[in-house]
């Protein structure tokens, strides 16, 4: 048990360590001098003052310590300094009398509920009478003086997390309930239904509380991490939003500060938060004494001191004057980009602030209010810039427009082609149109299965080699007699080394020929004069000589045998055809990395179909999600559907819906 201090003389922080075990619940007395704190292991009154909390009594003695000792949530009568209540866990409500001379003050115990007790609260008139609501989705209106329960209020919820009596009418309640409504009740009517019931959070309502000035005026807390605040009339009208880190688990109004409410969290967050629903992105006070969250709070006869429990089995004082200001520290200076419209948003702090040159005389008889009270204002200058510098290469009516689908390959890439050029992209137009010439390539190839069956039809030939056979017996080759005298005449005589035989004029090839050995060029003088024609063949040729000789000399006669039937040309070198995958896969790395993948993607998809590019996976997986996100980003939900499509039938890879 420790007690320690911060600040300097007067109203100061405080704190106080139970010991014992967490707090669940404190509840202040009516003279503000007195705190009981309640929890499943501990149950004390402190007195508090200016030096320090100092432990007055221990409700948790005696022998039969047993589940009603376990306390969920405390409050103290209103007129009775003297009288407690409390809900235990096993669904029981006890009242405790302070006055009695003995160790034990159990008083009472009510068990009318089935199971846990969330919240007791008395009348604010009568003192006879004493509100439970439970886990059990009812309400229960005791009758301290009979001890017994004289009406019950069945909520149609599975449990009844807090309840309120309305300010200025002491015979409405307010509850919540874990199903997100809120009810409000009349005493007089018994147990019918509420004769109002709306629908406040998106999920359980923890806790609730009525403005102490506007009884109109409503304030709901749950677990979507939002304090709301209402007015109340026939109908509920919501008014203002606050925005936690947290689901909400308390909250209480601060007292002579119309817009200011405290919250503490559920889990998570173990500030205190205090709110200006003016404000309500931002706390106008943080207080972050406790090391975890924060159970309860209630305010003291000052709206500068509030008390506060936590599950850190501490007590603590919070003085407004040692309270953090979030806003303080908020960045006065900002940059925003918008990417897609090449916009720049600056804010930019103001340092002083002038009113067009105007001088503002301070009022005297005006009551304003002192500076730790009010929100700190950080004001800011605002600009926007717009640049030509950054442009979106990804294009809505592209993406409407393109065909991935329905048509053969060359037929999407020439209408694509067209599609970009009338949207002045003419890069995406070359990329269609390089693969339209691709696809017609592979489209007008012989395949495999095409070859074998033409090569399955073809008779078979005998003696069939893998060169060209020129023989004399081909029909073919039954033309005149004088062209193939002329032809060999040349080749003899050499004047008709310089040409090409058997290829027309165009690219010059290299041939081998295969020539049997004892065809050779010999001198005249190595001839016989007379060489023995032979059946079939063809007479010999006489051959003027060239070379300068007397005339008298005679004329000597070459006979050559005509052997074209044994010239062979065993091996041709074939012309390499273009490959067109190298540049179209050059040319899709660099539309994607000038974060193109509109068109990346899109002939990818296409050329799917007829070929395989050789793309990295990884890069392949980036491009198509990357794709997919600008489809859904523009709402463009069936061509984001068809791509996802299109990509898990070509490849391996999964897309998250």
């Amino acid at each position: 048990m420790q007690n320690q201090s911060s600040g300097g003389s007067g109203t100061k922080s405080l704190c106080f360590n139970l010991g014992d075990g967490p707090a669940n619940a404190l509840a202040i007395s009516k003279d503000y001098t007195h705190v009981v704190v309640a929890g499943r292991n501990v149950f004390k009154i402190l007195g508090v003052d200016d030096n320090g909390f100092v432990e007055k009594m221990n409700l948790r003695v005696g022998k039969n310590l047993n589940l009603n000792y376990s306390c969920n949530d405390v409050v103290w009568s209103t007129s009775d300094e003297n009288l407690i209540a409390t809900g235990a866990t096993n669904g029981a409500v006890v009242l405790w009398n302070l006055s009695k001379l003995t160790r034990a003050k159990q008083e009472h115990v009510f068990v009318d509920h089935q199971r846990t007790v969330h919240k007791v609260l008395f009348h604010p008139t009568d003192s006879t009478m004493l509100l439970s609501g439970s886990q059990d989705g009812t309400v229960k209106c005791f009758d301290i003086r009979l001890h017994e329960a004289k009406l019950t209020f069945k909520s149609n919820s599975e449990s009844v997390r807090d309840i309120q009596f309305v300010p200025k009418n002491s015979f409405s309640f307010t509850s919540v309930s874990e199903n997100g409504s809120v009810q409000i009740w009349d005493l007089r009517k018994g147990g019918e239904r509420p004769y109002l019931t709306f629908t406040a959070h998106n999920g359980p309502v923890f806790s609730c509380d009525w403005h102490p000035e506007y009884s109109s005026v409503l304030a709901t807390g749950g677990r979507d991490r939002a304090i709301k605040i209402w007015t109340i009339s026939n109908v509920a009208t919501l008014e203002h939003t606050i925005q936690t880190v947290a689901s909400v688990g308390k909250i209480k109004w601060r007292p002579q500060r119309k817009n200011h409410i405290g919250s503490t969290s559920l889990v998570v967050d173990a500030s205190v938060c205090v709110w200006d629903y003016r404000r309500p992105f931002v706390p106008f006070a943080a207080f972050e004494k406790h090391k975890d969250v924060a159970t309860g709070i209630a305010w003291r006869n000052s709206p500068h001191i509030f008390l506060s429990t936590s599950k850190d089995c501490m007590v603590w004082q919070n003085v407004f004057k040692d309270a953090m200001r979030p806003g303080s520290k908020a960045i006065p200076q900002a940059l925003a980009l918008n990417v897609r419209r090449g916009e720049i948003a600056h804010a930019q702090a103001v340092t002083s602030y002038q009113q067009d040159g105007v001088t503002k005389y301070q009022i005297y008889n005006r009551k304003t209010a002192p500076l730790n009270e009010k929100f700190h204002l950080a004001q800011s200058n605002f600009y926007t810039f717009h640049t030509n510098l950054m442009k979106d290469p990804f294009s809505v009516d592209c993406a409407k427009r393109y065909i991935l689908n329905g048509r053969s390959a060359p037929e999407m890439c020439e209408k694509n082609a067209e599609i970009a050029l009338e949207l002045n992209i003419p890069q995406a137009a070359l990329v269609w149109e390089i693969s339209k010439l691709y696809c017609q390539i592979l489209k007008t190839e012989e395949t495999p299965e095409n070859a074998k069956t033409a090569e399955a039809s073809t008779p078979p030939k005998e003696d069939q080699e893998d060169h060209t056979h020129f023989s004399d017996d081909d029909p073919n080759n039954s033309s005149s007699e004088t062209e193939k005298q002329d032809l060999l005449a040349e080749i003899a005589s050499g004047l008709h080394m310089n040409q090409n035989l058997f290829m027309p004029p165009g690219p010059t090839y290299d041939f081998n020929y295969d020539v049997q050995q004892d065809w050779q060029v010999l001198p005249a003088e190595a001839f016989q004069p007379r060489h023995e024609i032979r059946e079939g063949s063809s007479p010999p040729i006489h051959l003027e000589d060239c070379s300068p000789r007397e005339m008298e000399e005679p004329l000597e006669t070459v006979a050559i045998e005509n052997r074209t039937n044994q010239l062979r040309i065993t091996h041709m070198d074939p012309i390499p055809d273009f490959d067109f995958r190298v540049p179209l896969t050059k040319a899709l790395h660099y539309h994607a990395a000038k974060g193109d993948v509109q068109t990346t993607v899109s002939v990818w998809l296409v050329l799917q179909t007829l070929c395989q590019l050789e793309i990295p996976l990884k890069k392949l997986e980036a491009w198509c999600l990357t794709y997919v996100e600008l489809l859904q980003r523009h709402r463009l939900h069936t061509k984001a559907a068809l791509v996802r499509k299109k990509t898990r039938e070509k490849t391996c890879l999964l897309f998250t819906e």
